[in-house]
């Protein structure tokens, strides 16, 4: 084996492993950090999951054994709903929208995360888990579910959300203008 072809190896293990590293990230965000943010982000995955879940099951859609995260002993595959490029599309768009209201470029966010994009979608072509077509159109689809989301939640995704003093002077003030 060659060095080529063992770097290749790794990154389609790491690949398989980003959507369990987002959504493990977005838990402890809730219990390490104490941030209502990560509750918001983890519902988008989950929201993300149910909706490929569902088309997936209105299309009649199979799963091809080559996307799978595990093997049983049987050989049966463990596949998520949602393509791994789809969630990574998901996060890309949902962080770029962070930016995008918070008004603020941060070029090495924006630079690492689309080089996690364009790996996932070369890693599920080179194991044969999706065509050039499906792995961009997976992608397309988990821009738009993350645009989307990101508009519904924006009011909510701030980190001062669950701020109990300006909570309460914001409940003050309220009342006090009656």
């Amino acid at each position: 084996m060659n060095l080529f072809t063992v770097s290749i190896a790794i990154l389609n293990t790491l690949v398989r492993l980003v959507p369990i590293g987002l959504y493990t990230g977005s838990a402890m965000n809730i219990l390490v950090m104490n941030d209502f943010r990560g509750v918001i982000l983890l519902f988008g995955f989950f929201f993300n999951e149910m909706l490929s879940l569902a088309y997936r099951m209105f299309l009649k859609g199979a799963y091809n054994p080559n996307c799978a995260l595990l093997m049983d002993n049987e050989g049966m595959p463990f596949v998520l709903p949602s393509p791994i490029s789809q969630t990574v599309a998901f996060f890309f768009a949902f962080s770029m929208m962070d930016m995008y209201y918070r008004d603020v470029f941060l070029p090495m966010r924006f630079y690492m995360l689309l080089l996690l994009l364009f790996a996932t979608l070369f890693s599920r072509v080179n194991v044969g888990c999706k065509s050039i077509i499906d792995a961009i159109m997976a992608a397309f689809i988990g821009l738009l579910i993350g645009i989307a989301y990101y508009e519904i939640i924006k009011k909510y995704y701030r980190r001062d959300f669950l701020d109990l003093e300006e909570t309460e002077s914001k409940v003050d003030d309220f009342f006090a203008s009656d």
